[in-house]
């Protein structure tokens, strides 16, 4: 009995976050993502998925179901098949019903951590920590796909748990719809593991090119990398360095009138974090007991190093933050700088005010301040793991 009221009551609190954003969507739906989502869907729908990366269309179909125009679906082809069952009802039933299927998204992942990583974690207590971190909320307003990407990257990390790399490998492949998020997560993983990750990986890529390709035709293979280097320009593309916690948007905010500077800091940062979580990922292949931190920092470097970020992506954040902490928890012998280190900014970067203040004042990209600091630390970490197990 006790056990059914505490399900009861996690259930609740996820089904009022819901029912909220979905009273709210009407009055809300021009500043928000799901249209352009739902707009591509019905594009396709209607058989016309070789014109989805025209602009024009986009907007006579924005302004057709939401009645603005802008924001534009900027995805592979493929992901359109994700929202194209929600299409067939009206936008605002559309949206409901996708926000359940996140609910659901979320409910399985804080499942799967439970019952296949950390054991002693309830899901219950776990969706609760989801529910309170900022960018989880923002994702199921915008009814984006971020928790489906980070439920995505919980199975994978899963399968890589049980020694199931071609199945790990193809779980993140599935997850290319955000490919500036999926392949840098992976490709340490890809440099260090056995061949049946890259395999399962590749299958997945190679499935879903096919699919998209059946979507778009095969001049999306150009047609969409061009789509993606004019959206930048474009008006209202919604596109803002100011919004991207990762290199790309830091040095872009602090250096506005040195584009070129900025963009020559991110290759050359984004080339030594890459690094080191290959590094890392090497490190755990000799020795399994520093996987799961390895796993971590490569979902903190694929945030800091991915080329678009929203603030509602910072969601993957949770499935690192988690194998950190219950690292605190077990681990040994972790020296107390790091312990505390690694504590402050946890509770840093997880609380609301950092996420309220930057937002509110149109410099999320510092956001990813905290997030370098758990990357270096957690690297200094899997270095000490790994040179005491020698």
């Amino acid at each position: 009995m006790r056990t059914f009221a505490k399900n009861l009551l996690a259930l609740s609190a996820l089904a009022f976050v819901v029912i909220y954003f979905a009273r709210l969507f009407p009055g809300m739906q021009e500043g928000l993502d799901f249209p352009h989502f739902y707009a591509a869907a019905r594009i396709v729908r209607d058989g016309r998925g070789r014109e989805l990366y025209d602009l024009q269309v986009q907007n006579q179909y924005l302004a057709r179901y939401s009645g603005r125009e802008g924001i534009y679906f900027n995805h592979p082809p493929f992901e359109t098949l994700i929202y194209l069952p929600f299409s067939f009802l009206p936008l605002s039933q559309a949206y409901a019903l996708w926000s359940v299927f996140q609910a659901c998204l979320l409910i399985a992942t804080a499942w799967l951590l439970e019952t296949s990583v950390l054991g002693r974690w309830s899901w219950r207590i776990l969706l609760a920590l989801f529910l309170l971190f900022a960018p989880v909320l923002l994702d199921l307003l915008q009814g984006q796909d971020s928790l489906l990407l980070l439920f995505l990257l919980t199975l994978a990390f899963v399968a890589l748990e049980q020694k199931k790399d071609f199945a790990g490998g193809g779980l993140a492949g599935c997850g290319l719809f955000k490919f500036h998020l999926a392949v840098p997560a992976v490709l340490p993983f890809l440099l260090a593991k056995p061949r049946k990750l890259a395999w399962g990986f590749a299958s997945a890529a190679i499935v879903v090119l096919l699919v998209s390709v059946l979507i778009s035709g095969w001049q999306v293979i150009v047609a969409y990398p061009r789509f993606l280097r004019q959206l930048g320009s474009v008006p209202l593309a919604g596109i803002h360095d100011a919004q991207k916690a990762n290199l790309r948007g830091l040095f872009g905010v602090m250096m506005p009138g040195a584009e070129n500077v900025a963009v020559v800091l991110t290759l050359l940062g984004s080339a030594l974090i890459l690094g080191l979580t290959v590094h890392s990922a090497s490190l755990a292949g000799r020795n399994a007991g520093c996987a799961r931190l390895a796993f971590a920092q490569a979902v903190f470097g694929a945030i800091l190093i991915s080329y678009h970020l929203s603030p509602h992506d910072l969601s993957l954040l949770l499935l690192p933050m988690i194998l950190l902490v219950d690292h605190l928890l077990l681990g040994e012998n972790i020296p107390r700088a790091t312990r505390l280190t690694l504590l402050l900014t946890l509770s840093v970067i997880y609380l609301p005010p950092l996420h309220l203040v930057l937002l509110r004042a149109h410099l999320y990209a510092y956001a990813c301040l905290p997030v370098l600091v758990l990357f270096g630390v957690t690297f200094a970490e899997v270095r000490r793991m790994s040179a005491h197990s020698r």
